[in-house]
């Protein structure tokens, strides 16, 4: 078994469309990134990557290319999807958690489960993702931030 950790934060910013888990929430503020700035895909592709022991989110698709300024991050889902078909693993399991004050998420979590399962080719129920508070606490708890931690587990092939 491989296990990969990883989280991702954003800064809310005006004029921006706010994308999680490959969905648009309506919000009045979008995270602020070189791409569209999902930190929930961020962060699961990050967490696959650190799995797979090959380096890291930033490596692979730089902020300084052109190419991803403001891509649709289920781009980064398919190309990890390649990698991991060319290695000897599959997706166990993969455990998500988002920090926001706002918006509630509870009513997106479904669509995100079955955009990100759908570009990982995994069933529904290998992936969790909870959504939480940061109680007022830090840049996430004065409204000012989104992020998303998340663990993954890769089975080896036999």
């Amino acid at each position: 078994m491989r296990v990969g950790f990883a989280k991702d934060i954003h800064r809310l910013v005006e004029g921006k469309d706010l994308i999680l888990g490959g969905v648009k929430i309506p919000f009045d503020k979008g995270l602020e990134a070189h791409s569209d700035g999902d930190v929930v895909i961020h962060s699961i592709v990050d967490a696959l990557i650190g799995a797979l022991n090959k380096g890291d989110i930033g490596t692979l698709f730089p902020d300084t290319d052109e190419r991803y300024k403001n891509i649709n991050s289920s781009y980064f889902l398919k190309e990890i999807k390649k990698i991991i078909e060319n290695c000897s693993v599959f997706i166990d399991y993969i455990d998500v958690f988002i920090s926001c004050e706002k918006p509630k998420l509870k009513d997106y979590i479904k669509q995100m489960k079955e955009n990100i399962c759908k570009e990982l080719q995994i069933s529904t129920d290998r992936l969790s993702i909870k959504c939480g508070t940061n109680e007022g606490v830090g840049a996430v708890g004065e409204g000012k931030a989104i992020e998303s931690y998340c663990i993954v587990c890769l089975g080896e092939k036999l």
